[in-house]
């Protein structure tokens, strides 16, 4: 066996070429654009008679403390870790619901999101969230991203495979998992079902001014409109081009384009309708 000399840097083998078999983590080296992982999942939504697909995804820059979070409710609830969190189970009561929406929007305010609306099939959906993605990716200059889907999104691997992987960024890899058995996978849920609830504001099909009890401040239990609340929470989340701040102060985002994506063959002026509550964002007065 050759002498082996090992230092901070790497392993050098006396014997043959210099070649180093190991880097130091901390090295230089390693620091390059790291690759996101995405959690998704998806819902549907009939517009004007048509039934379109929402497909979601969202991701954390530190995971951890959305999972402690996500047990945390749980336990506040008396459920195991193993119980998913439904956003629009049948189980809960009206007061309880107000709850996990309080204990969701607390979560999914720290996440980056991304929604897709079409009138195609899932597989497709997922194949423009992909599109979205490596394009998120090379703004943000990640090197490419991981995907997490629920069951029953992909249809066909090897065409999803063939574009996905093809892109650039390009997705680094995916895979199926059971919403139950994947606390992210249910914050995605809840994000998809939140983004459906503001399209119906849109469609008017939900009263965006339906008071709700929710405590909106630290400290500060109050009624306010499940609109402004939900808008409240989730403002930062959608992935935007933010405008410069205005004369009174304001500062936009505009999310269409970006992190909100719509393909389908209805007339404009009902996608526009569709998508007016979270299409452009006031991300409040800066003084």
């Amino acid at each position: 066996m050759p002498n082996e000399r090992q230092n901070a840097t790497l392993i050098v083998l006396n014997r043959g070429p210099r070649m180093a078999i190991y880097v130091n983590p901390d090295s230089p080296k390693r620091n390059l654009a790291p690759v996101k992982t995405f959690y998704v999942d998806d819902s549907a939504l009939e517009i004007s008679g048509v039934q379109h697909r929402l497909v979601g995804a969202i991701s954390f820059w530190d995971e951890s403390p959305a999972i402690s979070d996500m047990l945390q409710l749980k336990r506040k609830f008396g459920w195991r870790a193993e119980e998913e969190i439904k956003w629009n189970s049948q189980k809960f009561t009206q007061a309880e619901r107000f709850l996990v929406t309080e204990g969701m929007l607390a979560i999914l305010a720290h996440c980056r999101g991304f929604l897709i609306v079409t009138d195609r099939t899932k597989q497709a959906g997922a194949v423009e969230l992909a599109i979205q993605l490596s394009d998120f990716c090379k703004t943000s200059g990640l090197s490419g991203f991981v995907c997490r889907f629920d069951r029953n999104i992909i249809q066909n691997r090897k065409e999803f495979d063939r574009l996905a992987f093809a892109l650039d960024p390009p997705c680094a890899g995916w895979s199926e998992v059971d919403s139950a058995h994947d606390q992210l996978v249910q914050c995605a849920d809840s994000f998809v079902g939140f983004q459906k609830l503001r399209m119906d504001f849109g469609l008017a099909r939900i009263d965006p001014n339906k008071a709700v009890e929710v405590e909106a401040y630290e400290g500060l239990r109050s009624q306010y409109s499940l609109g402004w609340f939900l808008h409240l929470a989730l403002r930062h989340s959608l992935w935007g081009r933010v405008d410069q701040m205005n004369k009174s102060g304001q500062v936009w985002k505009n999310n269409i384009g970006y992190g909100v994506r719509m393909l389908s063959g209805l007339p404009k002026v009902v996608q526009k309708q569709a998508l007016s509550h979270l299409g452009r964002e006031n991300l409040g007065c800066v003084h």
